[in-house]
């Protein structure tokens, strides 16, 4: 925010009651003084001896003649009136529409996951207990932390992705960086047989993690567009079985949880994905869930539509049109 007071002539002054010199001078002697010295109202009434009250009438004034003029700089990475709309359409708690340098993809993942990193930074407490996703954004997100509280790191979904890029590395490497204490699961986040998935289920170290889950305070999920390449899940199945899921009209998927389009939860890999409950996921008291990149329209909106996160982040494009 710049502030920027204007001299060396008279004001055009917007009240129907003309003001003279001396008025003048004070007025712009106590705007100074507020601010570019940085002094309270209590301290300028106590300096001209007035009341708090006037102070804050001639603050009023100062601005509204033009002797103040306040111009508020957007940051860079966050388009706030996109934000705004976004966050009041969707009824979220936060909402972030970042603005990227080009559209290529992984412009869109840095982008979306370095806002993600600072967020988590400012709103995790070491009181908290973190619970992390998996997928390619929050790989990045990843990256991009270089500080957080010492808080508990719980993985929310079994590993899917790239060696080093998993739901269990990203625990790691989130808990090394904040010194707090981390509940992993090494297991798969999709197999192929019930059996398979009850028996990992039952296994001292994921039961243990699983446990853990109802303690979760904060959340951060990623968002699964239901086709080839943009959605691990999807990508986890076979062929056949991923389109069959596609006709009964599965259009997006968070921590292996499948939506249609209206946000409903469509039944089929209960017993076959290792991660959060859907019960879990809606108690939990925030979850920021984060996309990036056009195709994953229909799926961000359906997410919202399901009321299982309160806040997104996402780039600038998608949020426009989610807006529009």
């Amino acid at each position: 925010m710049a502030i920027h007071m204007k001299g060396g002539g008279m004001p055009q002054e917007i009240d129907v009651r003309r003001v003279g010199p001396e008025e003048l001078i004070q007025r712009g002697l106590i705007a100074r003084r507020y601010y570019l010295d940085g002094r309270t109202r209590v301290q300028i009434a106590e300096e001209f001896d007035l009341s708090r009250f006037k102070v804050a009438r001639i603050l009023e004034d100062a601005v509204a003649s033009g002797m103040v003029e306040i111009t508020v700089h957007a940051p860079e990475s966050i388009d706030i009136d996109l934000s705004r709309a976004l966050k009041d359409k969707f009824g979220l708690r936060m909402a972030f529409a970042v603005r990227t340098a080009s559209d290529e993809q992984d412009e869109l993942w840095d982008a979306v996951g370095r806002v993600t990193a600072d967020l988590l930074s400012e709103i995790v407490t070491a009181a908290d207990v973190l619970g992390v996703d998996c997928g390619r954004t929050l790989s990045r997100m990843a990256t991009h932390i270089d500080a957080i509280a010492a808080c508990d790191v719980v993985q929310l979904t079994g590993m899917a992705g790239a060696v080093g890029a998993t739901s269990a590395d990203l625990v790691r490497r989130i808990t090394e960086l904040g010194g707090g204490r981390a509940w992993s699961m090494y297991a798969p986040l999709v197999v192929s047989e019930a059996s398979t998935c009850a028996a990992l289920r039952r296994s001292r170290g994921i039961k243990e993690t699983l446990k853990h889950h109802a303690s979760v305070t904060k959340a951060v999920v990623s968002i699964g567009s239901w086709s080839p390449g943009l959605s691990q899940v999807y990508d986890l199945l076979a062929p056949e079985e991923a389109e069959k899921f596609a006709d009964r009209g599965v259009v997006a998927e968070s921590c292996a949880l499948l939506l249609d389009a209206e946000g409903n939860h469509v039944e089929g890999l209960a017993d076959r994905r290792i991660g959060v409950s859907e019960e879990t996921l809606r108690g939990i008291d925030h979850v920021v869930a984060i996309a990036a990149g056009e195709k994953k329209l229909a799926a961000v909106r359906s997410v919202l539509e399901s009321g299982l996160v309160s806040s997104l982040i996402i780039d600038a494009g998608t949020a426009a049109g989610l807006v529009r």
